[in-house]
């Protein structure tokens, strides 16, 4: 896979949007387009790059992590491909700071309101709606919400309805690559700008790269190894099954029954009635190749 170049990064790029969503004010106004209500302050929380639960779970690296004066956690991720799985992430992704928070001391009345937002450059559910926004309603009486205090929203840049207002769809089109327009978007792109000009944030994304590559190169080799350990699997269950069905067929000559051939090889009967089945189409001089491809 080539690397991106740091000079070349947009506001799409998961590094130069967490970079960006840094800026407190930046991502309280982005916070506040979204969900529609007004908020007076927003913090990051110490757990704020990644959280681990358990030796043995599989840990996630959050892009932007917040809080806002109402105490309600953020998690806020970057999607520019389609991913197999997202929505199950997003379920993971609350899971398990629901469980931080919880480690954290807290009890499970205390647990904070939590969102979960994926910004997606594609629309991860074909309604061309913009904002996908989901809670735990009552499947029999949709007014009546679970309460549990999560909720998972969708941003679609490329959404076709006409459901948000100018200053959004302005949002979107610069995440869809166009030239900023508007105020927040044209204070977004003088970020972008800020970020490149960052020599610290270069370095971070330069090591962030060398790191994944090697992630990359050590799953390559274990995908290797497992190929080369299945492929020497495979060629010894055939050698094994060529080797019976050449003995099966030996003793077919010597005209034995398949009790017979059975109890002398120690075999299951129904696995040596299958054989001899295919066997005698290949009789009398009983190719073991082709009875092995007719048979596997």
């Amino acid at each position: 896979m080539t690397r991106k170049k740091f000079e070349d990064l947009t506001i799409v790029d998961n590094f130069m949007f967490s970079k960006v969503m840094q800026n407190k004010e930046l991502c309280k106004q982005f916070i506040e387009m979204v969900m529609g209500v007004k908020i007076k302050e927003i913090t990051f929380p110490e757990y704020e790059r990644a959280i681990d639960i358990r030796y043995d779970a599989k840990s996630i690296r959050l892009d932007v992590l917040l809080e806002d004066d109402e105490h309600t956690v953020y998690n806020l991720e970057m999607q520019a491909t389609s991913r197999d799985y997202l929505v199950k992430r997003t379920r993971y992704y609350q899971d398990l700071i629901d469980l931080d928070l919880l480690e954290k001391g807290q009890v499970y009345g205390e647990l904070n309101r939590s969102v979960i937002i994926f910004v997606c450059t594609f629309d991860p559910f074909g309604k061309g709606r913009h904002i996908y926004p989901f809670e735990n309603i009552c499947k029999k009486d949709f007014s009546l919400a679970l309460g549990d205090g999560t909720e998972k929203i969708f941003i679609n840049t490329v959404g076709t309805m006409d459901d948000i207002d100018v200053e959004f769809q302005a949002l979107m089109d610069f995440f869809n690559g166009m030239a900023p327009k508007g105020d927040f978007a044209n204070a977004l792109q003088a970020e972008v700008s800020r970020v490149k000009e960052s020599q610290e944030w270069r370095r971070e994304y330069m090591t962030l790269q060398v790191f994944m590559d090697d992630a990359r190169r050590e799953e390559r080799k274990i995908g290797r190894e497992e190929g080369r350990a299945e492929g020497r699997a495979e060629g010894r269950a055939e050698g094994a099954n060529r080797h019976l069905i050449e003995q099966i067929c030996k003793k077919l000559i010597r005209k034995q029954s398949a009790e017979q051939i059975a109890d002398s090889l120690e075999e299951d009967i129904e696995v040596i009635k299958r054989i001899i089945e295919v066997a005698e189409n290949f009789a009398p001089e009983y190719d073991i190749d082709q009875i092995y491809e007719n048979m596997y």
